[in-house]
């Protein structure tokens, strides 16, 4: 088991976006110790590892809410939950492309600049 603080630098996330996702039903209430401390497991890791990826994405809180919903539901919604990775991976395809297309118009003024070009 690990403190709230290991889970944070390991993962990534400070301590009050684990502490909002708990809040938000995004992860299980913690177990406690006797001091009162949460504690978290492996698996907890793991899904904040994916959760901060969907949410680095651009997925909403809204929408991760319903996808570990469905998750907590069971095979039976491995359709619905492909799709929503489905959709998000292309507008993360699509991002990218943007981003590519971006990255080459400052490449192209910076040639400019290179060759005292003053537009």
């Amino acid at each position: 088991m690990f403190t709230i603080g290991q889970v944070a630098k390991q993962v990534g996330l400070n301590i009050g976006a684990i502490r909002f996702y708990e809040r938000k039903g995004l992860l299980e209430p913690a177990v406690r110790n006797e001091q009162n401390n949460r504690l978290y497991s492996e698996d907890v890791i793991g899904w904040l590892e994916f959760l901060k990826c969907l949410r680095e994405t651009g997925m909403s809180v809204e929408e991760v809410k319903r996808y570990y919903d469905m998750v907590k539901t069971g095979t039976s919604t491995l359709p619905e939950r492909t799709k929503l990775i489905e959709d998000q991976r292309q507008a993360l395809l699509e991002d990218i492309e943007k981003k590519k297309a971006q990255l080459v118009h400052l490449e192209h003024k910076l040639e400019r600049y290179y060759r005292g070009e003053n537009y």
